[in-house]
C-alpha cells in the first residue's frame, strides 16, 4: 500500500513539475498551453502535443509548423479504417470558434522529422506555428514523455 501511495505522489509531482516548465503562449485570440514532446530516439521522428483555445468568434486553423531543429514538421491525426488505427498527415488542424482543441497521443499531433540532434528529457524543442487568421507564434515544447511510447516506425524520414 505504501508503494502505491509513493507512486501516486511521484506521478503528481512529475505532472506539476512539467506543468511548471511548460509555458503558455498567445497569438491573436488563440491561447496555446502546455506544449510538450516525447523523448527522442536516434533516427526516429519525435511527436509534440499541446492544448489550444480559440477565444475568437471565428474559426481559425493551424496551417503550417516548422522547427529550426528539424528538417520538417508535419501535422498528423489518427483514423480508424477497417478496425485498424492508422496515422495520416493532414493539411491543417481546425480550431473551432470559442473552442478547445487538444493535440494528444491518439489524436491530432505534430510529427517532427529529421532532428539535427537527440533532444533529452527536460530540454525544449522550438516550434513555429502558423495560424491562418491569428498569424505566427514561436513556442517551446518541453520534452518529458516516454521514449518510444507511440510507434511511429511507419513514418519515413524522406522528404
Amino acid at each position: 500500500m505504501k508503494l502505491k501511495s509513493v507512486l501516486i505522489a511521484t506521478a503528481a509531482l512529475t505532472s506539476m513539475m512539467f506543468g511548471a516548465l511548460a509555458e503558455d503562449y498567445k497569438v491573436g485570440k488563440v491561447m496555446i498551453g502546455a506544449p510538450w514532446a516525447r523523448v527522442t530516439l536516434k533516427d526516429r521522428p519525435a511527436a509534440a502535443y499541446m492544448k489550444l483555445h480559440n477565444m475568437s468568434d471565428a474559426a481559425d486553423m493551424i496551417v503550417a509548423v516548422s522547427s529550426p531543429l528539424a528538417e520538417r514538421v508535419e501535422m498528423h491525426t489518427h483514423t480508424m479504417t477497417d478496425g485498424v488505427m492508422r496515422m495520416r498527415q493532414v493539411e491543417a488542424i481546425e480550431l473551432a470558434p470559442k473552442g478547445h482543441t487538444e493535440l494528444k497521443p491518439g489524436g491530432f499531433h505534430l510529427m517532427i522529422f529529421g532532428l539535427k540532434r537527440l533532444i533529452k528529457k527536460g530540454e525544449m524543442i522550438p516550434l513555429k506555428l502558423t495560424l491562418k487568421t491569428a498569424g505566427e507564434v514561436e513556442i517551446k515544447a518541453v520534452v518529458g514523455g516516454k521514449a518510444g511510447a507511440m510507434d511511429h516506425s511507419g513514418h519515413k524520414q524522406t522528404q
